[in-house]
């Protein structure tokens, strides 16, 4: 019911022999390792040792990850790939792994730069031609954007620009520029500019713009660029071309046509390539990962001129396994220490220890907080309570059986490829269970659809234990399930109510006998009574008065509770805090009718279920010919509203009940999750 409990692992490692005990380690992943530096700041560390930098084989590994990164970039971007579709999502393929056994840094990266050199020696030359030919491509594009506006000019091109003595420049301007720029052109130059003008052009719906070439004298090129500038002229991009705008235009569209079928071509051959050696490039990259990991590791040891100081955390089953990893890879050659926490409990990392069962519901514990090293951890006490509240508040069968659907999809197929999916699914595959024996037991298949098309009142035939919305077999005015200060409980919604009461106080009971024996370990007993314990003598009088029929039970209790509480808040702030803290006690009764929503979400799954069964056999009835066909869609969208709707909600109300109002008896969380040193394997295994 705690995390693991940890050790501290410390090691002196002579240097030739701390790569094989990290890279041991790394493979084994039972250790998180201590950063040192800020330990080695302190000048009598510092005078021992000094901060150990990352390994050297670092750099290499970093350059050859970026050469993998690209080849992985290029091959993404032209491989084709096989649509996954659905199937493929709901159905992802587990990549095979390839063995590889290496034992040092040298031995990986001549290893890596092989089979790069394999991999370049193929693809170099394509992908260099790929990209000299998006190169031409782009500037050919804009040539052709720009020949285009001045296709009415006969002039060879090849003249724009500066020659011997003359300045030709061409561009656009706005029509109501032009007459303006004329002048000022004449005006600076002395009459010494030719202006040619073409036809209007639209550069877009509202604007229309006049193409023109400017001819000057080469000194009065600067004059001209200025006015221009004053003008908006906006330059066209034309140089080293050489023939009339139409030619222009005609060569470049066909030599983009000739590239754009270059490119087809090589494409296909990158993309031939991709598929032959993405998988071995990805395994690369992994293993370059890999060695980055271990050569960062360094960085959080000491080192002196002979030794490296490794410190590392380990759960105490596992330090007899890491002990013997240490001195195996450093061949004796390691002095090994263990010891107990010698950290605040807010650095202690925490590592639940589940059973398999119960495990994937560490995703809820870790959703609100992970413990505190001295913490309950609370899953093993979820588990039950989260189903339990799940199946009553979603309570049909039929949705419950495509809950288990789903769930089973999430947990045993896309769980092979994302322990995220695999938790859900499993979560869900077992909410969907709960609800389908909720849904059995308040006869919900659909809401009352067996009524409402098959004419059978399942609640008249003894299948059904508890009608959420009225008397069943077994419940009734004539049958009360039972009679509680002369009022009897009837019918199903004030049995459910009742159910929903009951389970709150046991629940509420629990967390506070969690709570009262914590505070108790921790020596507070004053603490203890007044935080829980007084709640559990006021919730065993309830009960005494519920088996007695005494009422002076809990009345005498409720009085005792209040007095407790004024005495409570007096220590805590004085007379002011004394009257606030009379109110604790409908704060208690608050979180106890926190738990009536599970009646009400179980009376909206119902509720909302007949109203489509309702509307459905409405329009069945009242609509010719199609009627039958509107009411199946009716049914199939509402059905499947209600389900997601209603299934999310029962999943955050039922969490809301854990977090709120269960926690809130015993739990704070806020640990520090232990992050194991370990090498992540996708394409690879040693």
């Amino acid at each position: 019911m705690r995390p693991a409990r940890m050790n501290k692992i410390r090691a002196v490692i002579l240097d030739e022999k701390v790569d094989p005990v990290i890279r041991q380690l790394h493979e084994s992943g039972l250790v998180e390792l201590y950063d040192l530096s800020a330990k080695l700041e302190d000048p009598e560390w510092n005078a021992l040792m000094l901060p150990a930098p990352s390994a050297e084989y670092g750099r290499n590994v970093a350059s050859l990850t970026i050469k993998v990164s690209r080849l992985l970039d290029l091959f993404s971007s032209v491989s084709e790939g096989e649509k996954a579709g659905l199937s493929g999502v709901l159905n992802p393929k587990v990549p095979a792994k390839k063995k590889l056994s290496f034992s040092s840094s040298e031995e990986i990266i001549s290893n890596v730069e092989n089979v790069l050199e394999s991999v370049e020696g193929e693809v170099s030359e394509p992908a260099k031609k790929l990209a000299e030919l998006e190169n031409r491509k782009t500037i050919l594009e804009t040539l052709k954007d720009s020949v285009k506006y001045l296709s009415g000019f006969d002039l060879d091109l090849k003249f724009l620009g500066e020659g011997s003595y003359t300045y030709i420049v061409s561009g656009l301007v706005s029509q109501e520029d032009i007459s303006e720029l004329e002048s000022s052109l004449e005006e600076a130059t002395e009459g010494y500019v030719e202006i040619v003008k073409g036809n209007p052009v639209n550069k877009s719906e509202k604007e229309q713009k006049i193409p023109v070439i400017v001819a000057t004298l080469k000194q009065c090129a600067d004059v001209v660029g200025a006015e221009l500038r004053k003008s908006g002229f906006e330059r066209l991009d034309i140089a080293n071309v050489e023939g009339t705008p139409s030619e222009i235009f005609n060569d470049t569209e066909k030599e983009l046509l000739s590239i754009e079928t270059e490119t087809k071509a090589i494409l296909e051959n990158l993309n031939a390539l991709s598929k032959k050696w993405t998988d071995e490039v990805l395994v690369l990259h992994e293993v370059l990962e890999i060695e980055k990991e271990r050569a960062e590791a360094y960085s959080m040891t000491g080192k002196t001129d002979r030794t490296h100081l490794i410190e590392a955390w380990t759960p105490k089953k596992h330090v007899k396994k890491v002990q013997e990893i240490i001195e195996s890879a450093s061949e004796g050659y390691a002095v090994v220490e263990v010891s107990e926490p010698d950290e605040p409990v807010e650095k202690i990392p925490v590592m639940l220890d589940n059973a398999k069962s119960v495990k994937p519901f560490e995703m809820l514990t870790e959703m609100y907080a992970p413990p505190k090293y001295n913490e309950i951890d609370p899953t093993m006490m979820i588990m039950p309570g989260f189903l339990i509240f799940y199946g009553i508040m979603l309570t049909d069968a039929v949705y419950g059986l495509l809950l288990t659907l789903a769930g089973l999809v999430l947990w045993k197929r896309m769980g092979k490829v994302s322990s995220g999916a695999y938790n859900l699914g499993y979560i869900l595959t077992l909410s969907g269970l709960s609800t389908v024996f909720f849904g059995i037991l308040t006869g919900g298949y659909l809401g009352d659809f067996m009524y409402q098309f098959l004419g059978m009142d399942i609640y008249t035939t003894g299948f059904a234990l508890v009608n959420p919305l009225g008397e069943s077999t077994y419940i009734s005015a004539a049958k009360p399930l039972l009679s509680l200060g002369g009022i009897d409980v009837n019918n199903g919604p004030m049995a459910i109510l009742l159910f929903s009461i009951v389970a709150g106080i046991i629940h509420l009971f629990i967390g506070l006998t969690v709570g009262l024996k914590e505070s108790l370990a921790n020596g507070s007993v004053l603490d203890a009574f007044l935080n829980q314990g007084m709640w559990i003598l006021l919730i065993l009088a309830i009960v005494a008065t519920v088996v007695t029929g005494n009422m002076m039970i809990a009345g005498g209790a409720v009085i005792a509770v209040i007095a407790l509480c004024m005495i409570k808040g007096f220590m805590n702030g004085g007379i002011l805090d004394a009257l606030l803290g009379a109110m604790d006690i409908t704060g208690f009764l608050g979180n106890v009718l926190s738990y009536a929503r599970l009646l009400a979400l179980c009376l909206a799954t119902g509720g909302l279920a007949m109203a489509v069964n309702i509307m459905a056999k409405l329009l069945g009835d009242a609509v010719p010919v199609i009627g039958i066909l509107i009411a199946v869609v009716m049914l199939v969208f509402g059905h499947s509203f209600n389900f997601v709707m209603n299934g999310l909600g029962s999943f955050i109300h039922s969490l809301r009940l854990h977090y709120v109002e269960f926690f809130g008896q015993y739990y704070e969380g806020g640990g520090k999750k232990f992050s194991p040193f370990k090498a992540k394997r996708e394409y690879t295994s040693n």
